[in-house]
């Protein structure tokens, strides 16, 4: 019964790395919470083991976020900013953008709005 709830929790997240050269895009699809945080941090990390120049983040299809997903997104941005690689977050869903404004990361997250 266990391994029926942890199937379906992750298959809540779908989280999607393409390479272009030394750019990087991860498309995040689904609920980034406490449940699913986990799958998006190792995708983060195995792109930033290719050494890319900058990493974008579609998140026009996160359904909804929690506190853990922003903290997932933040420690993302500062991941890339200790390996010296440009951080992104492109085409933010209307649920990301309402946190990051509630929150006070908007500048920090989606500094080119």
């Amino acid at each position: 019964m266990r391994d029926d709830w942890e199937s379906s929790q992750v298959a809540l997240l779908r989280v999607d790395a393409r390479h272009e050269g030394p750019e990087a895009t991860i498309t995040v699809e689904g609920e980034l919470d406490y449940s699913t945080v986990e799958q998006f941090r190792t995708c983060i990390l195995e792109v930033l083991d290719t050494k890319p120049r900058s990493i974008t983040v579609d998140a026009h299809a996160v359904g909804y976020l929690d506190s853990s997903g922003l903290s997932a997104l933040l420690g993302a941005h500062g991941l890339a900013f200790v390996d010296d690689v440009a951080f992104r977050i492109r085409d933010p869903s209307p649920q990301l953008r309402r946190l990051v404004e509630q929150t006070g990361t908007k500048d920090l997250l989606l500094p080119d709005e």
